[in-house]
């Protein structure tokens, strides 16, 4: 989750890289592409533009070029590229260079000269263009009013551009004066204006309280008129202290399938239920986050929990991952280890092993829905004995039944030769 200076209005604008699905629109709870129906998962890296320099992070650093391809390396498919309002409002037609010399960041002057010279002398929305470009090149304090005025700008701005596909309305809104009289009445204009300009882009939505709350739409829904446009977006990192969900502490004090079993309830209770239901409607996990140094045993479980929800609900979502944005496959599972981040593949001596998910074995459930089947053969998944590996066997001659045995439904088990149960 990047820091924000509290006088900027944060947005964003997600940007498609690595699949030609524009527009994009909604099918319920899917986010697909409008021309085919096909379904479009969205595999985003969120990138800040929106703190005081007002231009995205780390043109200092490396060529603008180089900082996109990585992003195409590491297979993602969209950016969220964070902006403030102000720089649509008071800094459209400003020089990046004179920006920084009232910020007296030499070094940081220094960096962009060296790695992207032309940008010291272009204006801020100038800069804000050629990373669009350069994206779409290698396939990647409150005035009611001025916000408003900054959509309909870069609503307009936009317009007609395919590389940008969707365009958020405000990060994360928090603190107490945030109240839901003003949620209704604000994300309800900004949308429509963002739809009435620009017709062809999702708009995204976000909740109260860090963006962690959506629940109040439970009891009122948000009745506009976006066509199939309205998309709806949460954030969750191990340190949200959602509700009694104390995340960070509680995973160690409790059994991790009692807390991620609560866990579970909490995101549904706030924001998974939009997808469900007859009027189920689209919902991006845009940011999830935790320690990443693999030291917290609170983040590692907490991450665990979560990646397995995220897997299974099949959810739009925005951090790493190495993954195929579209998917033509009918339905069937894979085995996924959330800790490892691995899945399980079938070797030549018809072993289960963990490896790449890429080249991931997939699974159906059998005929009587308790065998667990290789799919496109007609071997079944067995334990031989505790402790020794699982294999896949002649599924008639297999006796093996698997079912979920814990809160959390992070746990498979089935009954070996003594009737004792035995965990995968």
């Amino acid at each position: 989750m990047s820091s924000r200076f509290v006088f900027l209005l944060v947005l964003g604008v997600i940007y498609a890289s690595h699949f030609d699905a524009y527009p994009l629109s909604t099918q319920n709870r899917w986010i697909i592409d409008e021309a085919t129906g096909k379904r479009a998962k969205l595999v985003c890296a969120n990138w800040a533009g929106h703190l005081q320099p007002m231009i995205p992070e780390g043109l200092d650093q490396r060529p603008l070029k180089d900082i996109v391809g990585e992003l195409v390396k590491h297979s993602f498919n969209c950016v969220c590229l964070t902006y403030a309002i102000y720089m649509w409002t008071r800094y459209g037609n400003k020089n990046v260079s004179a920006t920084f010399a009232s910020l007296d960041v030499l070094e940081v002057v220094k960096g962009i000269a060296k790695n992207n010279p032309y940008v010291l002398s272009m204006t801020h929305v100038q800069t804000f263009d050629v990373v669009v470009h350069e994206l779409g090149n290698q396939n990647v304090h409150f005035n009611p009013q001025e916000w408003v005025h900054g959509l309909t700008l870069a609503a307009k701005h936009f317009s007609g551009n395919h590389v940008v596909v969707e365009m958020s309305l405000r990060n994360e809104l928090h603190g107490p004066r945030q109240n839901l009289k003003d949620w209704y009445r604000y994300m309800s204009q900004g949308a429509v204006v963002i739809h009435k300009t620009n017709p062809n882009v999702l708009v995204l939505i976000s909740g109260l309280n860090y963006d962690t709350e959506l629940q109040f739409l439970r009891r009122k829904p948000l009745n506009i008129d976006l066509g199939k446009k309205m998309v709806f977006e949460t954030h969750l990192y191990s340190w949200s202290r959602i509700g009694t969900l104390k995340l960070r502490e509680i995973w160690t004090k409790q059994p991790l399938n009692r807390i991620c079993a609560n866990n579970v309830k909490a995101i549904d209770y706030r924001a998974g239920f939009l997808i469900t239901g007859k009027n189920a409607t689209s919902l991006i996990f845009t940011e999830f986050g935790f320690n990443e140094a693999g030291s917290s045993v609170e983040d590692n479980k907490f991450l665990t929990c979560l990646q397995t929800y995220l897997f299974g609900k099949d959810l739009e979502w925005g951090l790493r991952a190495f993954q195929e944005p579209n998917s033509n496959a009918s339905i069937v599972n894979i085995l996924y280890q959330p800790l490892s981040g691995q899945c399980a593949q079938v070797n030549d001596k018809n072993e289960v092993e963990l490896g790449s998910c890429e080249t991931k074995n997939r699974w159906v459930r059998g005929e009587d829905t308790t065998k667990i089947v290789l799919h496109g053969s007609k071997k079944c998944l067995t334990t031989v004995g505790e402790g020794l590996p699982v294999v896949v066997f002649d599924c008639e001659r297999n006796k093996n039944s698997w079912k979920f045995v814990s809160l959390s439904k992070l746990h498979l088990a089935t009954l070996n030769q003594h009737e004792e149960q035995v965990c995968l």
